[in-house]
């Protein structure tokens, strides 16, 4: 979710709550890596903190929500039939892909995102809550929640998390633009330990437990030693606004590989700065960008599936969705959601998300079966009402499909 997403949220469901602020650990931070070019290995890193256990006790009690009732933001499927989505007060799955849809837990859950590793194991974290199932959701247990935002777990002992900062990102709610920390856990989430890591990381990912790779202030690093040292990748483009930083996005994909997505502060004209990317152990190579700014640094002329940046979901090391938002496009100007497929084959651009006006979170299992979990604003008595909406395609979004269509937002 961008920046420019929660401002249209905020102003059509009366105004959200806060961004959790920073953990207020005891434990001293992460040093400011050299700024070095790609490939150089990030210094200044504070390896004596991965043995540091972050107290719980030190984070915000009753964490405020910071999305409206009844919204949807995160979404995964596991296999053609298993999937989840969660949000600010639900969490739903379907084992039929979709076709149904059924509550498995209900309340003030504040979560705004989902991660499962098989389709009994999994976790689902937000702001101010954590929690797990080992029985596909059938029970959800709470954890100790050092102020984590996102998750990823290569077992079902061993995860990473993005805990704290200060500020929402490009990316809103899951990635911290400043102050986040990098943890790990060897217990499936029962307790958290710092990791060295480049100042201001966003989001991380592991494709096991050595490889892996961390968005931090817009640029892209990766590991190969399980996050004790960082070699950076990618510096991501030049020329962003000053005091503002960029944001990187990235999914891990399997085999060393990765997708990751650069956004950059500021939007005119309905358009907001970001390029993606497809990374691996060859490099990291840019394969679209926002032709509406300038990019200096990054060679690629291929314009981006949108206008504003959306979720990008890693299908293989060869095959992602990159879901953008168009907020002055569809019917009524009331947005659109255009996508694209990138394949080994390049960037084919896929169309609108059918039935969507602005996009959370997407879920795809292959090239052409996904999942979208998205905004649909129905005008009504001269205003517009969202309604949170599940769609899905099985043909490569030729056609599009509702599966779940939430009850009206409410501020």
């Amino acid at each position: 979710m961008v920046r420019a997403r929660l401002a249209a949220i905020r102003s059509s469901v009366l105004g959200l709550a806060a961004i959790l602020a920073g953990c207020g650990t005891t434990a001293p931070g992460p040093a400011t890596p050299s700024t070095g070019t790609p490939g150089s290995t990030s210094s200044g890193l504070a390896s004596s903190s991965a043995s540091i256990a972050i107290p719980v006790a030190n984070c915000p009690a009753n964490a405020p929500s910071s999305l409206p009732a009844g919204y949807l933001s995160g979404i995964q499927f596991v296999s053609p039939a298993r999937g989840w989505a969660v949000g600010q007060d639900v969490i739903l799955a379907t084992a039929d892909g979709g076709q149904h849809w059924s509550v498995q837990d209900r309340g003030k859950l504040n979560l705004t995102g989902v991660d499962f590793i098989t389709d009994q194991v999994g976790w689902a974290v937000g702001t101010g809550s954590l929690l797990t199932t080992t029985d596909g959701g059938a029970r959800w247990t709470p954890l100790p929640d050092p102020c984590v935002r996102s998750v990823h777990f290569v077992s079902a002992s061993l995860g990473f998390a993005i805990a704290g900062g200060t500020n929402d990102s490009q990316f809103g709610l899951t990635a911290p633009e400043t102050g986040g920390r990098v943890l790990t856990t060897t217990d499936g989430g029962r307790s958290w330990r710092l990791v060295p890591a480049p100042k201001n990381p966003q989001v991380v990912c592991f494709n096991d437990a050595r490889q892996g790779w961390l968005g931090a202030a817009g640029r892209l690093y990766r590991t190969n030693d399980g996050g004790s040292s960082w070699i950076e990748a990618t510096a991501g483009p030049g020329g962003f606004r000053a005091g503002y930083l960029p944001t990187m996005v990235v999914q891990c994909a399997g085999h060393g590989s990765a997708w990751a997505l650069d956004i950059g502060p500021g939007a005119a004209s309905s358009q907001e700065p970001h390029v993606g990317y497809q990374a691996g152990p060859a490099g990291v190579v840019p394969l679209f960008a926002e032709q509406y700014f300038p990019h200096p640094g990054v060679a690629v002329h291929t314009p981006s599936p949108g206008s504003y940046a959306g979720p990008v979901s890693a299908v293989s090391p060869s095959a992602a969705a990159f879901v953008d938002w168009c907020p002055a496009c569809g019917q009524r100007g009331q947005g659109a959601v255009p996508w694209d497929l990138v394949t080994s084959a390049g960037v084919v651009a896929k169309g609108d998300v059918g039935h969507l006006n602005r996009p959370e979170a997407a879920s795809f299992i292959s090239e052409t079966v996904g999942w979208v979990v998205g905004v649909v604003i129905r005008s009504a008595g001269g205003g517009g009402r969202q309604y949170q909406t599940i769609v899905a395609t099985d043909n490569g979004g030729l056609n599009w499909r509702i599966q779940y269509a939430g009850a009206a937002v409410r501020g």
